[in-house]
Order: structure tokens, then C-alpha cells, then sequence
């Protein structure tokens, strides 16, 4: 029987920070205020309870920190068993850092215990879903941990008022990461593919061929949705509309490139058909 913790791997020590399950209610409460913080939430209710919490990790899921000295999280994961186009999987619901600590590696390590939990209880591979527009989690996702994506949900979660999300639309891509076979090897040229996307922002259904395509996104999709919603909404249709097309005529998001640098950068999803 999967996911049932007899033992998991040693905790894994950064500094001094060890991350490893949470273990007690202080954890669990210290698991909530990290989602606070790493989201910004001001409505608590959409915390995670801790209820569900404990009885999740203790019944098949995984409740993760990055815990202090004093007890308190740096970071927090929280996944449960699932099941994506048929296979089991391990949902991660959230995985979080909160801003103090962010930017010097620790979601990559936190990601990395969850995996080797994972492994050792039989699952092979880990989902969860994430903003498409938010380029720092594409590159994370994709170029990082070499997951891929072949799922488009539209407004997954309706209207939420945390600081991340206030004011925009829930679409979410959903990842998929294999922990078992050897990852793809990064695409190195994607000069000349064809681009689902162009200025405008706009779609162009007729570029949807050859084995490769972009999707490009804007390089910041948080001051877009402040300073030029209607813009930021542009983009969120056209990057909707490109990925359900390219999605229903067989291609799959396999990687995530950068061009060029400072003001003249541009990002792309690179998709592959299967």
C-alpha cells in the first residue's frame, strides 16, 4: 500500500533549516503560516485547516517544512494522493516559501524531498498546477524539474482574494513530474520554430504545425495585472487559446527558454508534439 510513511527518508539539513514531515500541531500550525506569508493571504480561509492537514498526512498524503530552530517554517509543501489520467499520483496542493527565504534554492530542495518520499512509498509521479503566465514558476517547473504539461483548466479556482491571485483569473496549467524515467534533455534551439503567439498579444491557429512550437508569455505578468489589467488580459486569452489548441492537436509543453536579457528578454513554452 502506497503513501503509508512507514519510514521516510532521513530529514534533509540546509543550514538551519531541516526539512523533513511534520510531526506535531506546533508543525502543522507553523505548515499555515508559512502558506500565509508565502502567499500573501489575508483571508484565512484559505488556509489550509488543520484538520485536513493532519489527517492528510497521516492517511496517504504529505505534509512538508522547512523548519527553523525555533519551529517555525521557511517553507511548507502539502500533497495528497491522486490519480491523473489514470495513473496514481501524489497531488501537491501547495509548495511555498516564504519571501525572507526565497530565491536561494530552497522550493527546489523541498520539491526534491517530496520526491524521494514519494519514490520510496511506490508513487512514480507527482502533479500539481501552477499560473501559465507566471514566468519564475514556468522556468521552475519546466526548465528546473523537467516536468511537462498537457493540461489547461480555466479558472480552476474562481475569484480569490490572496495577494498573488487578487483580482485575476484562476487558469491554471497542470504539471506533471515522472520520477522514474531519465528526464528529456533540454531543447537547446529554438530559433525559427513557429509562435503560437504574436504581438498583439494574439493567437495564430494556422502556425500549429511541425514536431515544435512556442507559446511566448509576458516577462511580468504581476505588474501587467497592476499597471495595464486589460493588457494582462490579453495575454491571459491569448495563452489560453494557444495552449487548448495546441493541446487538443497533440503537442505537450516540454520545456521553458529565455532569450536575450534585461528589457529586450522574451519567454517561451517550447511544445512537442507526442
Amino acid at each position: 500500500m502506497p503513501m503509508i510513511h512507514q519510514q521516510d527518508p532521513p530529514p534533509l539539513t540546509e543550514g538551519s533549516l531541516t526539512i523533513r514531515r511534520a510531526q506535531s500541531i506546533k508543525d502543522y500550525r507553523a505548515c499555515q503560516d508559512a502558506q500565509r506569508q508565502a502567499w500573501g493571504v489575508v483571508d484565512d480561509g484559505y488556509l489550509i485547516p488543520l484538520a485536513t492537514l493532519v489527517g492528510a498526512n497521516l492517511h496517504g498524503g504529505l505534509v512538508l517544512g522547512a523548519f527553523l530552530d525555533d519551529g517555525s517554517a521557511a517553507a511548507m509543501s502539502f500533497a495528497f494522493l491522486g490519480r491523473i489520467e489514470g495513473r496514481q499520483c501524489l497531488y501537491s496542493q501547495l509548495t511555498g516559501v516564504i519571501p525572507a527565504f526565497q530565491g536561494h534554492g530552497l522550493g527546489f530542495t523541498i520539491k526534491t524531498y517530496q520526491a524521494q518520499v514519494a519514490r520510496q512509498e511506490g508513487v512514480t509521479r507527482i502533479a500539481w498546477a501552477f499560473d501559465p503566465l507566471q514566468e519564475g514558476n514556468a522556468h521552475f517547473n519546466l526548465g528546473r524539474l523537467r516536468a511537462t504539461c498537457g493540461r489547461y483548466l480555466e479558472n480552476m479556482y474562481g475569484a480569490r482574494t490572496d495577494l498573488l491571485n487578487a483580482a485575476a483569473q484562476t487558469d491554471r496549467l497542470i504539471a506533471e513530474w515522472n520520477l522514474i524515467d531519465p528526464p528529456m534533455p533540454r531543447i537547446a534551439h529554438v530559433a525559427g520554430l513557429p509562435r503560437l503567439i504574436e504581438a498583439g498579444p494574439r493567437f495564430v491557429p494556422p502556425r500549429l504545425a511541425g514536431d515544435r512550437v512556442l507559446i511566448e508569455i509576458p516577462r511580468d505578468i504581476a505588474a501587467l495585472r497592476t499597471q495595464s489589467p486589460a493588457e494582462a488580459e490579453s495575454w491571459r486569452l491569448a495563452v489560453c487559446q494557444a495552449f487548448q489548441a495546441a493541446f487538443a492537436a497533440g503537442y505537450r509543453s516540454v520545456d521553458f527558454v529565455r532569450l536575450g536579457a534585461g528589457g529586450t528578454r522574451s519567454a517561451f513554452y517550447v511544445l512537442e508534439r507526442v
